[in-house]
């Protein structure tokens, strides 16, 4: 009800401005499988600042306009964002470039669309409020659970729709119409793929992995060959799978005090490290590279390799004491840890990484002053005294300050 009055109200503005005025896209297709999506996108025959301005002033929202784009975004009090555009039509230069922009009508703009199914607008123009423009038969796509696009050269222009068209198969459980499979195969044997930076490559895997069907997508990938664009050397072995089974159930998971800092899991990151498993540090490292990871991903996966092989095995020690599993553990990344967690997901191993947690907030007994008021010089030697007092502190065998002079004492000359 609520968004119907924005539309209404949207198309109200439309009418005094002379325009005409659509909502399109995701919106419309979602509205259609009676799904729920807050990503309003309108579409106006006219100039699209002056209309935003005129919106954002009337609904005190926040308005931000892209120029070179012909689009503004406005930001309503309740945070909701409504994206407006100029009907448009684009010419793709070369494979994989951004579009070159210019005005258009609505069957323009619709036709510039990946999908039949993003290609259908809603008028909101009181004549006709509510009429469906559907040139490209969106509708009976819908119907049909199809995947089309809406011409031959459609991912040589953008190949990212190449994942969008598995990731609209997948979480709508459609299938891509047999011509648009044919297309997308001879997209990637031509390897148009190669044409896009690497953020946008990127930001396709992300949105992926942030689907609830993101294992099937991937798998999907894997037959199509889309794999290699990430590393060569990427293989979904039945193990890989298992681990993104863990990491994608892991709310049952949050039920274990796996670490005391509120450190929550970073999904996306976790099933990165599960994909890359089966690379070694360079392999990653120079997957990480191709996705224009961040540094801090970048680090947690390269040490998911042999720095994380080397802690689980050197914890899996029936005999280890606390300061050695705090040795074993210290340095690794949180997110890091907790793919560890995924890994081994035994029992053991989850307790001496909670363990670890609560070392790790532990406050040392002993400090540089307290060495210095004690007669000891400074130097080099402070770091290995306070380092060995610290683990006998972590082992219990020194439980107060005083315990621990006396253990220094008796341990190290002046």
């Amino acid at each position: 009800k609520r968004i119907y009055n924005l539309l209404k109200f949207i198309g109200k503005i439309g009418d005094e401005a002379e325009y005409n005025t659509f909502v399109v896209g995701g919106f419309v297709r979602d509205l259609m499988l009676d799904r729920e999506n807050l990503d309003i996108d309108i579409v106006i025959e006219g100039n699209e600042e002056y209309f935003a301005r005129v919106f954002a002033k009337a609904k005190r929202g926040k308005v931000k306009i892209h120029e070179q784009f012909n689009t503004a975004v406005v930001t309503l009090p309740n945070g909701l964002k409504i994206d407006i555009a100029l009907a448009r039509t684009e010419t793709y230069e070369r494979p994989g470039a951004l579009p070159t922009v210019d005005i258009g009508s609505i069957d323009d703009d619709l036709k510039r669309r990946d999908f039949t199914i993003n290609a259908m607008a809603i008028r909101l123009n009181e004549k006709g409020f509510g009429d469906l423009i559907d040139h490209l038969h969106g509708e009976s796509d819908l119907e049909k659970g199809i995947i089309r696009v809406i011409h031959d050269k459609s991912f040589q222009d953008d190949p990212t729709r190449i994942f969008r068209a598995i990731r609209y198969e997948q979480r709508y459980d459609f299938r891509l119409d047999k011509h648009t499979e044919k297309l997308l195969k001879t997209a990637v044997k031509n390897d148009f793929l190669s044409t896009i930076t690497k953020q946008r490559l990127r930001n396709e895997i992300l949105l992926i992995l942030d689907e609830e069907n993101f294992i099937e997508m991937i798998n999907r990938m894997k037959q199509f060959d889309l794999l290699k664009y990430i590393h060569p050397k990427i293989s979904l072995s039945s193990k890989i799978i298992k681990l993104l089974i863990k990491i994608s159930g892991l709310s049952l998971f949050q039920s274990v005090p796996l670490l005391t800092d509120n450190a929550s899991f970073d999904t996306t990151l976790l099933k990165l490290m599960a994909i890359f498993d089966g690379l070694n540090e360079e392999e990653a490292k120079e997957a990480s590279e191709n996705l224009a990871l961040t540094k801090e991903y970048t680090e947690a996966i390269i040490a998911s390799k042999t720095k994380l092989s080397n802690a689980l095995k050197a914890i899996s020690d029936k005999s280890i004491t606390p300061s050695g599993i705090y040795k074993a553990l210290n340095g690794l990344p949180t997110q890091t840890l907790f793919f560890g967690a995924f890994k081994a997901f035994d029992e053991d191993t989850i307790l001496k990484m909670f363990i670890y947690s609560l070392m790790e907030n532990e406050k040392p007994l002993i400090t540089g002053k307290d060495l210095k008021e004690l007669g000891y010089p400074e130097g080099s030697q402070y770091g290995e005294i306070l380092e060995d007092v610290f683990y006998a502190q972590l082992d219990e065998k020194v439980m107060t300050k005083q315990e621990a002079i006396e253990y220094i004492q008796q341990k190290y000359k002046k």
